[in-house]
């Protein structure tokens, strides 16, 4: 039923409508659709003259159907469609204001096949001399009311458009329904025209009743503990109801990893005393998950991993995963128990360990870790503190092996805001680890270490820009003591490419790579697509280098041109790249898979 009214004080003989099932077919994606209705016609063509392109013209042709008959179909059924074709372009035209159109019909047979031309002269468009907009009731002070009232596009003066008005009608009403206000209704809702005087008034008042609240919330599981499982839960029986706060108990359910599916059903229908039950319908997800990859790096060879987790390993909601590591240089097999926290979406205690073997550029280091780690994330940012106990045995060259061990503590933090984790075109990522160990506490020597990783990509164009760097510093009471694993090297993939994964740093007597205590690492580079959106050319430069004083860096400067691919796992990298720096300026080539970010 439409929602208007006749006012004859106003006016001698209004017409009021609400054009209910025409609407307003325009805006971008109408435009971006519409075509020529002459183009899409199989025979008998369409003409619409009088109007220039733009909102009405769009409009009418979005309004009346193609005329799809053959050149010889009778002349009754021309006519036919002439008469529903100026029913359609008035509707179409009083959509968007225009009550004083004038629309003529013809069938023109000057030509091989019949044109059906609609000649409009649209006249002047009514214009809003009065919008009254009032919501009677609590709802009037919420946020949700304000951002309404700022974002109203209903003003007096302006063209009077159907849609616009239609938009707002359905978006007030929408808006307290979704902050809770279950029983909103509308006690006066009119939309008025007066075609003789070109004005149109609109009247919307709704009436929001009492914001209802969460009843008893039923979720039927077995598999956590009901306190720790109320932990995972966003809101409480008592809360003020919403839309935002039931999507955020199914986003959260599923983010914790412990069920495959979650669907979240209020029961309007048993809702009384301002209160509404809900019921979540939950499947568990399989308890063990395994995982098996292959790849390829230039950094370290051949490699496969896999992996075991346990999702669940108790009702407090504990987690176990373990793996193993295999690469032509690095081989290890870590384990790390996670217990939830306070929140468990975004806090955990993580015990780990790690033993790993590396062998690479005459270095060999066998290491064994273990730690733990308070680690929390807090909307972009994720902060951890940790303490781990390292051994490891290094041989450099030809020197005698080395055993040292470390106890550590430190802290890491971090904040990553990308469009596309997997491929970023626009966005930022920073690290910084900060860690120190005291000679007195089961430590072969003091020791104060800062790493800083940063990169970002923007666009400009069709093109990407893109840089990243990283800085490293160690204080240290004896650097000889120091493993393999403490120290800072330079070059490979992610680092200085045209020079080999680690190659770059202070050497010993026998011109063997051992690391050093500083790093500095820059790079920039720029994309641009070279086949569709998915397959880019690139062209870098890098800078970077390790070693002991701010007074010898040596900087070693590596560049070249590569492809990147938008793959379904992320970035593939194939880069050639020319080491400026040394002997050799032979070409290396690097492959990647993933971001540097």
């Amino acid at each position: 039923m439409p929602d208007s009214k006749s006012f004859s004080r106003v006016a001698r003989h209004p017409r009021i409508v609400e054009l209910g099932g025409v609407g307003i077919r325009a805006g971008l994606l109408a435009m971006a659709l519409s075509l020529p209705l002459a183009a899409l016609a199989e025979d008998v063509s369409l003409v619409i003259r009088g109007l220039d392109e733009g909102r009405l013209l769009t409009n009418v042709r979005n309004t009346v159907p193609t005329p799809e008959m053959a050149c010889d179909a009778p002349r009754a059924r021309l006519q036919s469609y002439l008469r529903d074709a100026e029913r359609r372009a008035l509707s179409a035209l009083r959509a968007l204001g225009h009550f004083n159109a004038q629309v003529d019909t013809r069938v023109d047979v000057t030509g091989v096949c019949p044109k059906l031309v609609i000649a409009i002269e649209a006249g002047p468009a009514v214009r809003l001399d009065r919008v009254d907009i009032r919501i009677v009731g609590p709802f009037d002070d919420d946020p949700s009311a304000v951002r309404f009232r700022e974002g109203l596009r209903l003003r007096v003066g302006d063209e009077l458009d159907q849609g616009v008005y239609d938009s707002a009608r359905d978006d007030l009403i929408s808006r307290a329904r979704a902050r809770g206000y279950l029983d909103a209704r509308y006690v006066e809702r009119e939309l008025w025209v007066d075609p003789e005087q070109n004005i149109a008034r609109v009247t919307l008042v709704l009436e929001s009743g009492a914001r209802y609240h969460f009843g008893e919330i039923r979720a039927d599981q077995r598999i956590l503990e009901p306190r720790f499982f109320n932990r995972l839960m966003p809101v409480a029986e008592g809360d003020p109801y919403s839309s935002d706060r039931l999507a955020l108990i199914s986003s959260n359910l599923a983010a914790s990893g412990y069920f495959a599916d979650v669907r979240v059903r209020p029961d309007i229908d048993a809702r009384s005393d301002e209160i509404v039950p809900v019921d979540v319908l939950l499947t568990e997800r399989a308890r063990t998950a395994y995982e098996f990859r292959v790849g390829f790096g230039t950094d370290t060879g051949a490699r496969v991993r896999a992996d075991v987790d346990r999702r669940r390993v108790n009702r407090r909601g504990h987690k176990w995963r373990a793996g193993v590591g295999l690469s032509q240089r690095i081989q290890s097999i870590d384990t790390v128990y996670s217990i939830p926290q306070r929140n468990p979406l975004t806090d955990s205690l993580d015990v780990y360990a790690r033993l790993q073997r590396e062998d690479n550029n005459a270095i060999v280091a066998n290491s064994g870790t273990a730690g733990a780690q308070y680690s929390r994330q807090r909307g972009d940012w994720s902060q951890a503190l940790f303490t781990e106990y390292v051994y490891e045995r290094t041989t450099f060259g030809n020197e005698p092996q080395r055993s040292s061990n470390f106890l550590l503590a430190g802290v890491r933090l971090g904040h990553r805001q990308l469009d596309d984790p997997l491929f970023p075109t626009r966005g930022h990522s920073f690290t910084l680890k900060l860690q120190g160990a005291a000679e007195s506490l089961m430590s072969s020597a003091s020791l104060t270490q800062a790493n800083v990783k940063g990169a970002f990509a923007y666009p400009l164009g069709r093109s990407i820009l893109k840089a990243r760097g990283e800085f490293g510093t160690t204080w240290t009471s004896d650097f000889t003591e120091l493993p393999k694993s403490l120290r800072f090297f330079a070059g490979g993939d992610n680092s200085v490419r045209g020079y080999a994964f680690e190659s770059l740093g202070p050497r010993n007597a026998e011109d063997k790579v051992v690391g050093g205590r500083h790093l500095v690492v820059m790079s920039v580079e720029a994309m641009h697509p070279i086949v569709g959106n998915d397959w880019f050319g690139a062209a870098f430069v890098d800078v970077g280098n390790a070693f002991d004083s701010f007074r010898d860096m040596a900087l070693k400067t590596g560049a070249g041109v590569g492809v990147r691919w938008r793959s379904p796992i992320g970035m593939v990298r194939v880069d050639v790249a020319v080491p400026f720096n040394g002997t050799s300026r032979s070409p290396r080539v690097h492959l990647g898979i993933g971001a540097e970010f």
